[in-house]
């Protein structure tokens, strides 16, 4: 785990020798694989701690936290800055992007060094003579920032939920309405984390602190033009969108170790490669995970090999069984900060590269912002029906029938006839939705704490949905677990395609040119068709890639451990939900067949059972939730 941890007390007093010792010792028990160094800095009032992965700059001179301005101010900086070269002011001792950083924070105020950076990032700038702190967080969320402030004003922060926890050293309740995201979208919604009383600082926010008294403003708010900014020349926009993100690519491979890729079977992950190669790489390392013969779904891994040999890249697979990832799971359960329903996948890809290499790319955010999911063409099916309208929608929708709903027809009935909404934020948050109301409310024992995921407003309602995706599913489930899960690995995961000039792109391109009844990411696809093997270029069906959990779930030695774990007399869930009415779902699941992605609505709510109750033994959290 590369990241900072920081404790502010809002009065000015010397440290004791205990709360030092403590500090320390929570700083070296952050979750890593073995990252370059540790280091801490404090004065009155105030302690930074940093553990750092060298990526820029592998000398000393980049140790952190780095001091400014004769040691009056100190930076600790998790991420990196890609345009940190062109940013930088003048000669420093520090050839990366740390110092860079610290040297703008140094002539500007905070809020204008932000509008000039470009990248993921999240820092914490001290200033000792004012006794201030400003703590700021990236455009859309790749790199985390928790925080944590008592009665008194004193306040921790961090790159690690866990570790904010055991700095500040307090009991924390699990949140009720915490529960209630994870039982609704598989993940918790910021600014709330699964402990009532730990914050997580939303994307695109700063904190102001200053002896005690705190503010959180927005820095960056994700919006895009109306019809009137659209490019409209179709071979216009396809230059540009291919420029725009061989420069974001460009800009990503900035690094003084090597580079590495994520390689599926499908378009995203293929762009990257591609424009590697194009922009002159000449060694590409490739990663991907696959299954067994028999899975239940399609293992892209020999796609992912073919691709990799027309580029012209290393390629590196590891193939799962139910046996082999079965004996993963301890690791995984270890290496989660907050529950998640997601991110397995990653965990076991990032386990692979970090075996070679220290930096990979991720094609992450494609689908986000050039709508390419299923789901979006379902919605153009809902937006463009003749029947959504009638209200017959709602009535299949609280019909609802178990057997049906992991079924293509059915779930294309359910859009067309309006019963997924009808707007684009309202689409997004149904489809997204991983149990309904009823369940969530029996579950809970009472009616759940829920705000409306996702943004509404907008004159399009494609752009209006992707623009929910971008406050919701892409910061809360998407980068806050690759990031968690790759850092696991000590592995620096880099996504060019959440970047915002990619984003300002994509606000500039028609809905129309992302999307048809047919097809996502229309532009991607005709942008670099020159660059991709024919097998990826000419395929318009959207991969995903899934893992069979569907059908391993009931392999014996699973089966036992997950009815095992839940029906325990002891199982900390017991105290958080009301038992009875999960019992249920583990029944509709070992009762059916399934095993295959038709499947994936059953199988799905037991795994987050499994995890959240996993997550609660390793917190050691008991009956009351502390």
């Amino acid at each position: 785990m590369c990241g900072f941890l920081g404790w502010f007390k809002a009065r000015s007093e010397p440290w004791t020798e205990a709360e030092q010792h403590h500090a320390q010792g929570v700083l070296n028990g952050l979750q890593h694989r073995g990252p370059d160094d540790e280091s801490s800095a404090s004065g009155a009032g105030f302690w930074l701690g940093f553990r750092r992965l060298a990526i820029l700059d592998l000398s000393d001179h980049a140790r952190q936290p780095m001091r400014f301005g004769a040691g009056r101010y100190t930076l600790a900086f998790n991420g990196e800055i890609y345009n940190y070269r062109e940013l930088r002011p003048h000669d420093l001792p520090s050839t990366g992007d740390t110092a860079v950083l610290g040297a703008l924070l140094e002539s500007k105020p905070a809020d204008q060094v932000l509008q000039q950076l470009r990248g993921m990032f999240a820092f914490a700038w001290w200033d000792n003579d004012q006794r201030s702190l400003v703590v700021a967080r990236d455009h859309f969320g790749i790199k985390p920032l928790y925080y944590r402030v008592n009665e008194q004003g004193d306040l921790w922060i961090g790159s690690e939920l866990r570790s904010v926890r055991a700095l500040s050293g307090k009991s924390s309740r699990i949140s009720q309405a915490a529960l209630g995201d994870y039982l609704r979208f598989g993940a918790v919604q910021a600014p709330r984390t699964i402990f009532e009383d730990l914050h997580c600082l939303p994307p695109g926010h700063l904190l102001r602190w200053q002896q005690g008294r705190l503010s959180v403003e927005r820095w960056f708010t994700p919006a895009w033009p109306t019809s009137s900014a659209w490019i409209r020349d179709p071979r216009e926009r396809m230059e540009i969108t291919r420029q725009t993100i061989l420069d974001s690519v460009r800009a990503h491979l900035v690094s003084d170790v090597p580079v590495g890729v994520f390689l599926s079977g499908g378009l995203d992950s293929t762009i990257m490669a591609a424009s590697m190669k194009h922009l002159g790489m000449s060694e590409v390392q490739a990663f991907s995970i696959g299954f067994e013969a028999g899975a239940g779904v399609p293992d892209e891994t020999d796609a992912a090999e073919r691709t990799a040999l027309h580029l012209g890249c290393r390629f590196t697979r590891e193939r799962l069984s139910a046996a082999s990832l079965f004996g993963k799971l301890e690791g995984y359960f270890d290496s989660l900060d907050q529950p998640t329903g997601d991110a397995l996948n990653t965990w076991l890809v990032s386990q692979l590269a970090a075996q070679q290499v220290k930096v990979t790319l991720s094609g992450l955010g494609a689908d986000e912002w050039f709508a390419g999911y299923n789901y979006h063409r379902l919605a153009w099916l809902a937006m463009h029906s003749p029947l959504a309208k009638t209200g017959f929608g709602n009535a299949l929708r609280k019909l609802n029938p178990t057997a049906l709903q992991g079924h293509t027809v059915w779930k294309a009935l359910l859009y067309a006839t309006g019963g997924m909404g009808h707007s684009g934020a309202e689409l997004q948050r149904r489809s997204r939705e991983l149990l309904d109301a009823a369940a969530r409310q029996a579950l809970l024992g009472s009616s759940p704490q829920e705000a409306e995921a996702g943004a509404a407003g907008h004159a399009h309602w494609l752009h209006e949905l992707l623009l929910a995706e971008t406050t919701s599913y892409l910061p809360n489930t998407l980068l806050r677990d690759n990031d968690a899960t790759s850092m696991a690995h000590s592995l620096e995961l880099r996504v060019p395609l959440v970047d915002k000039d990619v984003f300002a792109l994509a606000g500039q391109l028609p809905p129309e040119a992302k999307l048809s009844s047919r097809t996502g990411k229309r532009i991607l696809r005709q942008a670099f068709h020159d660059l991709l093997p024919p097998w990826i270029a000419d395929d318009t069906q959207k991969k995903t890639f899934t893992l069979p959990l569907m059908k391993w779930m009931r392999e014996p030695a699973w089966r036992q451990r997950i009815q095992d774990t839940l029906n325990a007399p002891d199982a900390r869930l017991r105290n958080h939900l009301h038992w009875p009415a999960a019992q249920p779902l583990l029944d509709r699941y070992f009762d059916s067949r399934a095993s295959t992605k038709a499947g994936w609505h059953l199988s799905q709510p037991v795994w987050m059972l499994f995890v959240l109750e996993n997550w609660l033994q390793r917190h050691d959290l008991n009956a009351h939730g502390h």
